[in-house]
């Protein structure tokens, strides 16, 4: 969806100097002509005569009375941008300063289109520099006008309040005109988004030598620096899973190989495998089918000394997925993305999962009558024509989410069918790459039902029952230590004890034999 925009004039000059331009993602892929930028928009001025006081910011610039060149007190109502009727009101309070008085303009702004800046023009004399809010001719203004004169800017001034400052000739402002592939455009604002669908136009001067040539084409680059980082990506996880089937000298697993024997690891591997060789059921003509058609091959990796050796990994040839991408955008975008054709424009995809297979094709029948919802297709590995049911739930506006039940080709897959009525629907379908490793690593990783997120879980638990019997064994042996200490303790008070009983019959004895 991301575009890039280039700009070229027909003699040569530096286009840019003259229109810039930006793209939203999804603006058509298009050329235009600026045949020419006849004026630029520009904001309504007008000054006010010299105000000669000490300074603008203490000094009053507002007396009780007419006093010339100065504002009077009062409330004049000032031209209204946003429907007020009968003008917005300003308030003059004697005694306020230059700057106060420019501040309460300001304060009002949004609401008048008129806002105002002191402009010094020397050391105790100064000007109020009035400026439209916005460019084009809405928005001018005359503030020695009252209404209903032309580009007034006073709707009334019952107190005179400006009567008696005096104004330099008001400037105009104007619109932008300019022509595009020979259509005369006339706009407010030199920033255009309103002429080109997702395109900003900023005009910067008239007077294009010729014209400029405006070309809006897919973002290749964006689109090839992601195709590289998607290869990069299962590559890193080819290489991942080759560290996880090294052998060691032994010929057994070697120490860092801790999912050799993992049964979910290993069918992740090969359901991964199975992806990249596959060819794009439903792309037809020249456009490419497989990953090798846009300079994405498949070879061996002989191994270096931080990687092991690797089977299929990715090799991508950039010459020619830049051709590719510039030659058959949309036919690279087929091989990556999920394309449906439907005869009904309400029948959409919400969801869906690779169990689509190879199926190029289907049709649904909508019965709300019988309340029945039915798909037909022809099994792509058998070629029988099959029907299965579709579990129907109503939704707001009359429409109806229909999903595919568990066990047929459409389980995880779900549809909307957006209007009331009875339907018979003919699709067509293609799942490219991208799609479907989406789809493989969604199912992986789902909270709920995940294999990969099921078997974390199980080895989760599995390690919480073995910490909790190496607790109790660990439990058992301290106790079984203690009671071992004990019996020890209580075998050497024995000993000590018969020691003693020996050296006293020992001595008994020696007492005997002495007398």
């Amino acid at each position: 969806q991301y575009r890039t925009a280039s700009l070229s004039s027909s003699t040569g000059a530096t286009a840019s100097n003259y229109v810039d331009v930006t793209v939203v993602p999804g603006a058509l892929a298009q050329s235009y002509t600026i045949d020419s930028i006849t004026q630029l928009a520009t904001q309504s001025k007008q000054q006010s005569n010299n105000f000669v006081l000490a300074d603008a910011t203490i000094a009053s610039a507002v007396t009780a009375g007419a006093t010339p060149g100065l504002f009077k007190a009062g409330v004049v109502n000032l031209r209204a941008v946003d429907g007020t009727v009968g003008g917005i009101p300003l308030t003059l309070t004697a005694g306020d300063s230059l700057q106060s008085v420019a501040n309460k303009f300001n304060e009002v702004s949004s609401r008048t289109g008129i806002q105002a800046s002191i402009l010094t023009v020397s050391p105790g004399t100064y000007k109020i520099i009035y400026t439209a809010t916005k460019s084009g001719e809405v928005y001018n203004f005359d503030l020695s006008a009252t209404a209903p004169a032309a580009n007034a800017g006073i709707e009334s001034d019952p107190s005179g309040v400006l009567g008696s400052v005096g104004f330099n000739a008001a400037i105009l402002g104007q619109n932008a005109l300019f022509s595009i592939d020979g259509v005369a455009l006339e706009r407010e604002t030199n920033t255009v988004t309103d002429v080109l669908a997702g395109v900003t136009l900023t005009l910067k001067q008239p007077s294009i030598p010729g014209n400029v040539k405006l070309d809006i084409v897919p973002d290749t680059t964006l689109v090839a620096n992601a195709i590289t980082a998607f290869s990069d990506a299962y590559n890193e996880f080819r290489v991942f899973a080759s560290k996880q089937s090294l052998l060691g000298d032994d010929s057994r697993p070697s120490e860092d190989s801790v999912l050799y024997s993992n049964t979910v690891f290993r069918n992740i591997v090969s359901n991964v495998s199975n992806e990249i060789t596959r060819i794009v059921a439903g792309i037809t003509g020249s456009n490419p089918s497989q990953l090798v058609d846009v300079g994405i091959s498949i070879e061996n990796f002989p191994g270096n000394e931080e990687n092991p050796e690797t089977k299929n990994i990715f090799v991508v040839d950039p010459d020619k997925l830049k051709s590719a991408l510039a030659s058959n955008f949309d036919g690279v975008r087929k091989l990556f993305e999920y394309q449906q054709t439907s005869s009904n424009s309400n029948f959409v995809n919400f969801k869906r999962s690779n169990n689509l297979g190879a199926l190029t094709s289907f049709s649904v029948a909508i019965d709300r009558t019988l309340n029945t919802y039915k798909a037909t297709y022809t099994d792509p590995a058998t070629a029988v024509v099959t029907t299965v049911d579709l579990e129907g739930t109503a939704i707001s506006g009359g429409g109806i989410s229909l999903k595919g039940k568990s066990g047929t080709i459409f389980d995880g897959s779900e549809y909307v069918f957006a209007v009331a009525g009875d339907a018979t629907i003919n699709v067509g379908i293609s799942q490219g790459f991208g799609d479907r490793f989406y789809n493989l690593a969604a199912s992986l990783v789902d909270v709920a039902n995940g294999s990969l997120t099921q078997e974390i879980n199980a080895l989760t638990e599995a390690k919480t029952r073995n910490t909790e019997q190496i607790t109790s064994i660990d439990d058992k042996l301290t106790a079984y230590r203690e009671k071992l200490v004990q019996q020890y303790a209580a075998l050497e008070s024995a000993l000590s004890r018969s020691n003693q009983l020996l050296s006293l019959l020992d001595a008994q004895s020696n007492a005997r034999n002495n007398s």
